[in-house]
């Protein structure tokens, strides 16, 4: 059996990279744990001709995460693999920690893998099921209990979950066919975490069929309705929103005749593209941003009610006040200016920037929505603001939406 894991396992990863260059650069995420020491190794084995470079991020908030990445560095330079090891600093203890650290790693891993052909993650099949119980708890609609992408494109970069049709015991037992050990992380055994309390609680879903493996083919059945929904989307977003430069446009009235997973669905992925987030934000409080009769602070955006039964969705400017570009670069994900001088820079207008744009008023577009949004200075002069009416509209300009 042991042997027919590892066959199993080499034959999905072969196939998982098939439209990958053999000899492509391949950068694989690495805490130590076992699931992730077995995704190296497993690399390493099925993609001989691969350059592989390995990434250990540090969030600096356990006593042992430093000695767990000088470990992979140790397993990394007796395989032969160059590593790197990303600290991340400005994590404060406090609300929605794991959520927080989860975003400044996917930061750091995007800036550490941009040019590589993918980025590997070593999340399993154990995930998927946690995952799925815990968005269960939580009543989140079919976008939460979908199944992890395998594959996806996401802040410029290739990414890839290879190992999800393998459990967490597979995937230690190939580790062991290895001789290989691996770090254990004592958070693990913390029931003060949700996941842990799922993972405690599995071997009773056992006994009554809810297993691993069903539940995370429970949950790729949910993946199948969420291609399902979005399919329909294509034609409904047309009545529903109006993109208003880097803004989204709701037309309420419209919302109000549809079912509530599409119109939860809709909102989620306009926040996330807006807010650069690459999660959606929890239901609960999707929910009560889309009934919310006035302003509304989610996800790094602002819902602004507008008359005429209007929801206008834009960036929240606290995000942004301090986000600063130099031409022709990307500001907060989504706007650049590419015929510009070097010199010009782009920031967020501000209060000060708004009252130098003396047509703001004209296109009833509300003040806060005005302030966060993206305007072109040199040094104290004001370029262009184009949603504010000033200077020429079109020298910023927009990277299209994910579904357009």
């Amino acid at each position: 059996m042991t042997e027919q894991i590892r066959s199993k396992i080499l034959a999905d990863l072969i196939e998982c990279f098939e439209d990958v260059a053999t000899d492509a650069t391949i950068g694989v995420a690495v805490s130590g744990g076992s699931d992730s020491v077995a995704m190296l190794l497993a690399l390493r084995e099925a993609l001989p001709k691969a350059t592989l470079r390995v990434a250990t991020v540090d969030h600096g908030l356990r006593p042992e995460a430093g000695d767990e990445a000088r470990w992979v560095g140790a397993l990394c330079s007796g395989l032969g693999i160059e590593h790197d090891i990303l600290p991340i600093t400005n994590l404060l203890l406090g609300s929605n920690l794991q959520a927080r650290a989860r975003a400044a790693r996917y930061d750091a891993l995007s800036e550490w893998g941009l040019g590589f052909e993918v980025v590997c993650l070593g999340h399993s099949q154990t995930d998927v099921a946690e995952t799925f119980l815990i968005r269960l708890a939580r009543g989140s609609g079919v976008d939460g209990l979908a199944k992890m992408q395998a594959r996806w494109h996401n802040r410029g970069l290739n990414w890839a979950r290879p190992l999800l049709n393998f459990s967490r015991n597979d995937l230690r037992c190939y580790l062991r066919i290895q001789g290989q050990s691996w770090c254990e992380d004592p958070s693990n055994d913390d029931r003060s975490y949700t996941r842990v309390q799922m993972r405690q609680i599995q071997p009773q879903l056992d006994e009554l069929g809810l297993n691993t493996a069903r539940l995370a083919k429970t949950a790729a059945r949910m993946s199948s309705v969420q291609k399902a929904l979005a399919f329909s989307l294509k034609t409904i977003r047309q009545a529903v929103i109006q993109i208003d430069f880097g803004d989204i446009v709701f037309d309420r009235g419209a919302l109000a005749q549809l079912p509530s997973e599409y119109v939860e669905q809709m909102v989620a992925e306009s926040l996330s593209w807006i807010g650069g987030q690459a999660y959606k934000p929890r239901n609960s409080a999707l929910l009560r941003a889309i009934s919310a009769k006035t302003t509304f602070s989610l996800h790094g955006c602002v819902l602004i009610p507008q008359p005429g039964n209007l929801l206008r969705i834009s960036r929240e400017y606290v995000a942004v006040a301090k986000v600063k570009s130099l031409c022709p670069a990307l500001w907060d994900g989504r706007y650049f200016a590419p015929n510009h001088n070097k010199t010009y820079e782009i920031r967020a207008l501000g209060a000060y920037g708004l009252s130098l744009c003396p047509d703001w008023r004209f296109d009833k577009i509300p003040r806060i929505a005005l302030e966060s949004s993206p305007s072109v200075w040199q040094n104290d002069q004001l370029i262009s603001a184009p949603q504010a009416g000033f200077g020429q509209k079109d020298v910023l300009q927009v990277v299209p939406t994910p579904w357009e």
